[in-house]
């Protein structure tokens, strides 16, 4: 027998949750969300991450701030051997009391299965989840890098995909930094060293690119993202990691799956998906500027690094900035995407 809802949202992570729970404080019912982990393989997915947002978009996404750990006041970026000090406004989540605490005020009844076909149907989409079929009249798919909503409906693909390793290890958890470590050993990435809690530190870097041996915990999660983004077809959208929203140069994936949840739901909730569609190909997050520096990051070798960073050897300002800028001007998007990213890509 097929079941019947209004909204069915494929995957119950951030973009997934934030979409249900944003769903539910509008008042919309009959919500379903499919979600193929459970028990401790969800708990250790989502454990191993950075866990860091902005403030400005944990409150433009309606975050629970009972979920903030601890906050976050700069950015260590290491590049070669000069550091640079960039001051943010920022915090790290608990991202497992978040992802709990939408589950719970969401209101939506959350189905344990995979999804194995998507297909559209009168006025709706058929959805086949662990052999049950659902139709619903609005679909949201927030089901990660590699989506079935996507690949279905949608027949597109990342322009970027790679694998990072996230590594929870012992160490002091009280620092309010974001260490950021560049150079031609992580070529167009970088190794991250995040506050965690717990007296943990949370240490990435793409699959290949650097190796730990002592760790906690260990888990690993592909980095996908595209020029341009298509994220709507008729009542069906894509949100956060499905829809490739990671910013390229700094791949910050967690305020971009929170933010497009609520975005989404909220244009659910009118009926009307084109608010959504005009948000994604508009807005200043997701400029195709990002993938123009991303590409040219990714040709760096030892004297560019060296070039690059010689304005700010002591020390970092939109001054600086500026200088570095009008000297070196083939760098100049690299410059300002940076330093945009910072301020709206995560």
């Amino acid at each position: 027998m097929m079941i019947r809802c209004d909204v069915l949202i494929v995957g119950g992570g951030l973009a997934g949750c934030s979409a249900a729970y944003h769903l539910g404080r509008l008042g919309v019912d009959g919500v379903i969300v499919c979600e193929r982990m459970s028990g401790k393989a969800f708990d250790g997915y989502h454990r191993t991450c950075g866990e860091a947002v902005s403030t400005r978009m944990a409150a433009a996404s309606g975050l629970p701030d009972t979920c903030a750990v601890r906050t976050v006041s700069n950015i260590d970026l290491r590049c070669g051997n000069v550091d640079i000090d960039i001051p943010v406004d920022g915090m790290i989540i608990d991202r497992l009391a978040l992802l709990s605490r939408m589950k719970q005020d969401s209101g939506a009844e959350f189905v344990k299965g995979s999804v194995t076909d998507v297909r559209e149907a009168d006025g709706g989409y058929i959805v086949t989840c662990s052999g049950q079929e659902y139709f619903c009249r609005y679909l949201i798919g927030a089901d990660g890098a590699f989506s079935i909503v996507r690949k279905r409906l949608f027949g597109t693909g990342p322009d970027v995909r790679f694998a990072a390793v996230n590594n929870l290890v012992s160490g002091d958890s009280g620092d309010g930094a974001l260490g950021f470590e560049v150079s031609e050993r992580y070529p167009g990435a970088y190794r991250w060293d995040f506050p965690s809690k717990d007296g943990l530190r949370s240490i990435g870097y793409a699959v290949g690119t650097d190796d730990i041996q002592e760790y906690k915990e260990r888990g690993i999660r592909f980095i996908v993202t595209v020029r341009q983004k298509d994220a709507v077809r008729g009542n069906c959208c894509l949100v956060g990691d499905a829809a490739m929203l990671i910013n390229p140069v700094c791949y910050g994936g967690i305020g971009a799956a929170l933010l497009s949840g609520r975005k989404a739901a909220e244009c659910v909730a009118k009926g009307d998906l084109s608010a959504y569609r005009k948000w994604i190909r508009t807005d200043r997050m997701f400029d195709s500027h990002f993938m123009d520096a991303y590409e040219t990051f990714m040709t760096w070798g030892p004297d560019e690094y060296a070039d690059a960073v010689k304005p700010f050897r002591k020390g970092y300002s939109i001054l600086r900035g500026a200088y570095a800028m009008m000297r070196r001007p083939r760098w100049a998007n690299v410059y300002m995407s940076i330093w945009v990213a910072f301020r709206r890509g995560w």
